[in-house]
C-alpha cells in the first residue's frame, strides 16, 4: 500500500479516499464500495473484488439485494439505516460473514459520501 494511502482507522476515511484516484482506491489493502442514495453500487474496488471473491459486474446493482443479501439484515444494513435516520453516518462495527467465508469476521466502517450516498469500507483480518 502506498504511504499516502489512508489507513482504515483514519477518522475521515471517506473524505481521504475521495481525494484518491480510482487506481489508488483499487490498490488499498481493504475493500471500498460506494453506494448512491438508493443503495446502488457506483464504485466497487478491485481490492474488494479480490478480498471478497465477488467477481461479477456490480456497478448499478443494489448492494443489499443483488450483491450482498446476506448483509441485508438488522445487524448490518439496520445499523446503517439507524445511523442515517439519526443524521450521522460515521459508524464502525464488526460483522461475521463474507462471500467466500461465512464465518470470517470483518471490520466495517460506513461514512457519508460527498454528494449523497455512502462508502462502505471492509477490512478482513487473516
Amino acid at each position: 500500500m502506498a504511504t499516502d494511502a489512508p489507513d482504515f482507522d483514519e477518522p475521515r476515511l471517506a473524505e481521504s479516499v475521495e481525494k484518491l484516484s480510482p487506481a489508488a482506491v483499487n490498490a488499498l489493502s481493504y475493500g471500498a464500495v460506494r453506494l448512491d442514495a438508493e443503495g446502488r453500487v457506483t464504485f466497487f474496488s478491485d481490492a474488494e473484488r479480490r478480498l471478497s471473491g465477488y467477481n461479477k459486474p456490480p456497478i448499478g446493482l443494489s448492494f443489499f439485494i443483488d450483491i450482498a443479501p446476506c448483509m441485508n439484515n438488522p445487524n448490518f444494513r439496520g445499523r446503517i439505516d439507524r445511523a442515517l435516520a439519526a443524521g450521522t453516518l460515521d459508524i464502525a462495527f464488526s460483522h461475521v460473514g463474507d462471500f467466500d467465508d461465512s464465518a470470517k469476521e470483518l471490520d466495517v466502517r460506513v461514512q457519508s459520501a460527498t454528494g449523497g450516498g455512502c462508502w462502505i469500507f471492509i477490512r478482513r483480518e487473516d
